[in-house]
């Protein structure tokens, strides 16, 4: 057995070899990543690239196979920076904040899953973000958390089944770090994309009903009787005299889900409607 102590001139050389062989594995992820955009135009494919189950999926896989000192969260913020700056490889992509007050908290956590060299712009209103969205399409809107009673409510705006209308795709943070100084914000992402599921996720409705249908107990009864398990987020009291509610669900519910019918009826108001705006892979715990 050697009695060999490396010296420090030695361990750096490794870290260069180390840094070296990283180096060439992020170049030949970035060209795989440029001959699936080759397939897919040689093909004609003229599907969405971005993907957020598969991303979810990719970043749980990684998260599995972790043993070593670097923290978690640390591991994942590389793993989103390069996918990110590989959306280059197919379209531009860029994130509209949403900041009232122009709070730098959202922005940063915007930051944190998009990356440094991702397009950012700062919104102070829900409006702003959906202009942007509606002008730039491969533009994502980085949202508020939504909260009962709150004045100027963004997710109605939603609650369409225009195919123009944006999806909840997302929601942030995806792993939560415990040393940042915005732990506790939240935040969901919309866009001009078609959820997918990831195998472990939570979607959003919105419930339509009239004022005197509506409580809070009847509305857990209802979603039990439609097969859902969920739990109310926030309502909002429309001008056309509707009251519209926020329940999260647990799992992926596509928009012709048959649940959603039977959630609507079991109102027992004619003008009762049930839709799905969007779905996202579950966070991390």
């Amino acid at each position: 057995m050697s009695d060999h102590i490396p010296s420090l001139a030695d361990l750096r050389r490794d870290i260069d070899v180390l840094d070296d062989q990283i180096q060439d594995l992020l170049r030949r992820r970035a060209e795989a990543v440029q001959r699936v955009a080759d397939s897919k135009e040689a093909s004609g494919e003229t599907g969405e690239f971005l993907r957020p189950g598969r991303e979810a999926q990719i970043l749980r896989r990684v998260l599995e196979r972790h043993n070593s000192s670097l923290p978690p969260a640390a591991l994942l913020r590389i793993w989103r920076e390069m996918i990110a700056a590989l959306y280059r490889l197919q379209a531009p992509v860029k994130i509209a904040v949403h900041a009232p007050n122009k709070s730098v908290a959202r922005w940063d956590l915007a930051r944190d899953y998009y990356g440094s060299t991702t397009s950012m712009q700062l919104c102070t209103t829900a409006m702003a973000v959906m202009r942007a969205i509606s002008s730039q399409p491969l533009t994502l809107g980085v949202m508020t958390m939504p909260e009962d009673g709150e004045k100027e409510a963004w997710w109605p705006m939603l609650a369409s089944r225009s195919a123009e209308t944006p999806k909840v795709i997302a929601r942030l943070p995806f792993v939560p770090n415990p040393e940042g100084s915005f732990a506790d914000l939240g935040a969901l992402v919309i866009g001009n994309i078609t959820p997918e599921a990831s195998g472990e996720d939570n979607a959003l409705l919105v419930l339509m009903l009239a004022e005197e249908a509506f409580s809070f107990a009847r509305l857990s009864a209802m979603l039990t009787q439609a097969g859902f398990a969920g739990r109310p987020l926030a309502q909002h009291r429309g001008s056309d005299g509707m009251i519209r509610v926020l329940v999260e669900v647990d799992g992926f519910v596509a928009p012709e889900d048959a649940r959603l019918a039977v959630l609507a009826s079991a109102a027992g108001d004619p003008n009762a409607d049930a839709i799905v705006i969007g779905a996202y892979p579950a966070p991390v715990r």
